[in-house]
């Protein structure tokens, strides 16, 4: 399971922003990834995005993805950072359909990244 750790990344020189949240360590990890990434244009973690998505109980809610990026080419796609123990959950899978769906129809990739 994933250690819950929050704070601020301050190295963020191809965000928007001169900082971005993190509510993991995962994400923290991630963000230093796409930092070092040569393909990577843009990303960031504050992007606005809501996605909304059906429980099992057929409750709508609403999903913030982690990252919205954009590479070099000009592809851009949402990543979605996971614990490998909860990528398989029922909520994960109806999360990343309603995601691909929704990138889908903008021409944009989903991205389900496991980080250990």
């Amino acid at each position: 399971m994933a250690i819950s750790k929050h704070g601020e990344f301050w190295k963020a020189t191809k965000s928007p922003y001169s900082f971005e949240r993190f509510q993991s360590d995962m994400e923290r990890r991630m963000m230093v990834k796409l930092e070092a990434d040569p393909h990577v244009k843009k990303w960031m973690k504050r992007h606005g995005i809501s996605i909304r998505w059906i429980d099992r109980q057929k409750h709508q809610r609403r999903y913030l993805p982690d990252f919205i990026v954009e590479y070099e080419d000009g592809r851009k796609a949402v990543i979605e950072v996971k614990d490998p123990s909860r990528v398989d959950s029922d909520d994960a899978q109806r999360k990343r359909k309603a995601a691909e769906m929704w990138c889908r129809q903008r021409g944009m990739e989903y991205v389900v990244a496991t980080i250990s």
